[in-house]
């Protein structure tokens, strides 16, 4: 028999078949609606018996409660193609997952990951074990208010850290300055315009803030930084180490460790060990 781990975000999809049968792939998510591509390879793959996603979203016993970077057709994934196919499926949010794996990677029980990609996210664990919060929302960092944006975060609000401390929130802040540099977070630092520069010191501003507020509220041994941001621009890694002091509650600083994920898509890997949970 073979099981499939997939990891789909508000710009890749990304799966591993693995078993009998192994395949690994990567695409874009605009163009992979979930529940079409799960349903397209247990079809292909009659030998498939279960199924991990790592989503980027909001998740709660198998449903699909929100998505703002992704559409979906089906929301009660996991029984939906249970009902369908008889597999065992589970979806969880995608930075539970990289914070899975971070844990296992750093060998730390206590632990959050702070991901800055096309989303603001975080995942904490804690004495091993995933942090879900009554609903499943625990860790929701990029969607605290913070302050108000002249523009809307795909979860319908105004003023969500996200909008200044992602991927998106750079794009947006761009178009509504009209700035002509290239979505690149060093080439900003360095531009000559003052507004451009500005979409930079924005973005670290509101970085260290979702940090120091996961330090204060979670007081974890390790703090993890990855999403493609940070994996494109390792002097955002400095700035926090050199600043978050300064924001976060002082005890909670004592013995805490900032660093950057090492992981290839740790989400994926994430979903991977949860299969072996399954």
């Amino acid at each position: 028999m073979s099981r499939l781990a997939i990891d789909i975000g508000g710009t890749h999809l990304r799966y591993e078949l693995i078993g009998e049968t192994e395949v690994c792939g990567n695409m874009s998510s605009r163009d992979s609606e979930l529940a079409h591509f799960i349903g397209t390879m247990i079809e292909k793959y009659s030998d498939i018996d279960a199924v991990a996603i790592s989503f980027a979203g909001q998740v709660h016993d198998g449903t699909i409660l929100s998505a703002p970077n992704i559409e979906t057709e089906i929301v009660d994934i996991q029984a939906h193609f249970e009902s369908k196919y008889g597999i065992r499926v589970r979806i969880e949010n995608d930075l539970n997952c990289a914070a899975l794996a971070e844990s296992v990677y750093w060998g730390e029980e206590n632990l959050v990951a702070l991901y800055s990609g096309t989303g603001l996210g975080s995942g904490i664990i804690e004495k091993g074990e995933i942090v879900y919060g009554s609903r499943g929302l625990a860790g929701e960092i990029g969607h605290i208010p913070y302050r108000e944006a002249p523009f809307a975060c795909g979860c319908g609000k105004h003023n969500c850290i996200e909008l200044y401390a992602s991927g998106s929130g750079i794009e947006k802040w761009m178009a509504h300055l009209d700035c002509k540099e290239p979505v690149d977070l060093d080439r900003l630092f360095r531009s000559g315009s003052e507004s451009c520069r500005s979409i930079a010191e924005k973005y670290i501003d509101a970085l260290l803030y979702a940090a120091a507020t996961l330090v204060t509220l979670c007081n974890p041994k390790i703090v993890v930084l990855g999403g493609g941001v940070i994996r494109h621009n390792p002097f955002v890694l400095e700035s926090l180490n050199a600043r978050l002091g300064d924001f976060a509650l002082h005890a909670a600083m004592e013995d805490l460790r900032l660093e950057a994920s090492h992981i290839e898509n740790a989400s994926l890997e994430g979903a991977k060990l949860l299969l072996d949970t399954m």
